[in-house]
């Protein structure tokens, strides 16, 4: 296999002549480097860019302006391809402020083709290819200067190899007949990438939560809120403001100083220095909720009476899988069992969620209902 030509672009006039390269072209693989120990957002490090032999390393130490770069990422005509897209995509969104359209993710293509769910990039690419990839780079600091030559290689081997994979990934989608699949399971995820979470409901995410009284959910809500805001208002990591291990034992003990702050076992006397009054603010603010404005228990675990339904859905679903040619994991019982259950027990029928959509609705969703209601209550 040829080595890449890589091209360095450090200055914004290279980028636009670069640019106007790109958008010649119907797609390209993009990858980035970052360092996301501290902060909320990614702190970029390194953008690649790779078209058939060439990639571009873009500095973003170096460079400033980032329009080219946007114009390509938003052009529909393009197809922008990545591995494992979550973080490349918030990468884009924090540092463009928007995130790119015709996007193709290979990891959620392999799991169609039925190479793996999940799969890494080394194994994609060694299975796809019978290279191995090496991992050496995968933890380096991309944020040093100068970068060394391993991780130059590292970088721009990433997506030199993926340009390499993604034809093939392309035709065998096609061949089974799961390219729209894949394509709203990408545009799910550029859509959940774009949704922040709601910092008046980021207590719904702690753990728990429900074996909690209405008066503890008050102060969890008044914590969670704080440290969403704080979190995305700083650019630091929510678990540097309040680790997420603590909110719990914060909302149910509620400390009322420093020493009290000490005996939760997950607070870390640095976080305890640095926003330990904070802290103590947000909980004392969660107690003079008025109790009509108290939040109300969410719903706990499923009761046991009901396992037979789960194990229902469970079946179906690895039945439907395995009609459709797809691993099992593509087609999950767990975002169907919580809602279909919970509507049986409420008026003893079983109804279609409003909120799934897509391909799942019709393939999987809506014949799963009527198998459960033409089963009638195994209870």
């Amino acid at each position: 296999m040829p080595q890449p030509r890589i091209h360095w672009l450090t200055e914004n006039s290279q980028l636009v002549e670069a640019a106007n390269i790109w958008q010649q072209h119907s797609w390209l693989t993009l990858d980035t480097e970052f360092v996301r120990t501290k902060t909320f957002w990614p702190e970029p490090g390194l953008i690649q860019v790779g078209i058939a032999d060439d990639v571009w390393l873009l500095d973003p130490v170096s460079l400033s302006e980032w329009e080219p770069l946007r114009a390509v990422l938003a052009n529909p005509g393009i197809v922008k391809v990545m591995h494992a897209m979550g973080e490349d995509l918030e990468l884009f969104r924090y540092l463009l402020g928007e995130l790119p359209v015709s996007v193709f993710d290979t990891q959620i293509a392999a799991a169609y083709a039925g190479l793996g769910f999940s799969m890494g990039y080394q194994r994609l690419i060694a299975e796809l290819l019978q290279i191995d990839v090496p991992k050496g780079e995968t933890r380096s600091d991309w944020l040093a200067r100068p970068l060394t030559s391993s991780q130059i290689d590292y970088a721009a081997l990433d997506v030199f190899y993926l340009g390499k994979a993604y034809p093939l990934l392309v035709q065998t989608l096609e061949d089974k007949g799961f390219t729209q699949w894949h394509a709203e399971d990408c545009q799910r995820q550029i859509t959940s990438v774009g949704t922040d979470t709601d910092p008046e409901q980021a207590w719904r995410n702690v753990k728990l939560a429900w074996q909690l009284r209405p008066q503890q959910l008050a102060v969890l809500k008044s914590l969670c809120h704080w440290r969403e805001t704080q979190a995305r208002a700083d650019n630091l990591s929510r678990n540097r403001l309040a680790p997420a291990g603590a909110l719990w034992d914060l909302a149910r003990h509620q400390p009322d100083s420093t020493q009290g702050l000490r005996r939760i076992k997950t607070m870390k006397p640095q976080v305890i220095r640095q926003h330990g009054d904070l802290i103590l603010q947000q909980i004392r603010k969660g107690q003079a909720v008025p109790q009509d404005d108290w939040p109300a228990v969410p719903a706990g675990p499923l009761p046991k009476r009901v396992q037979p339904f789960v194990e229902k859905i469970k079946k179906f679903c690895r039945n439907r899988a395995s009609e459709l040619g797809l691993m099992q994991e593509l087609i999950p019982s767990k975002p169907y069992t919580g809602k279909l259950v919970r509507g049986w027990l409420a008026n003893e029928k079983f109804d279609l969620p409003e909120s799934i959509n897509g391909w799942r609705r019709k393939e999987v969703l809506e014949p799963l209902v009527e198998h459960l209601n033409d089963q009638g209550s195994p209870l």
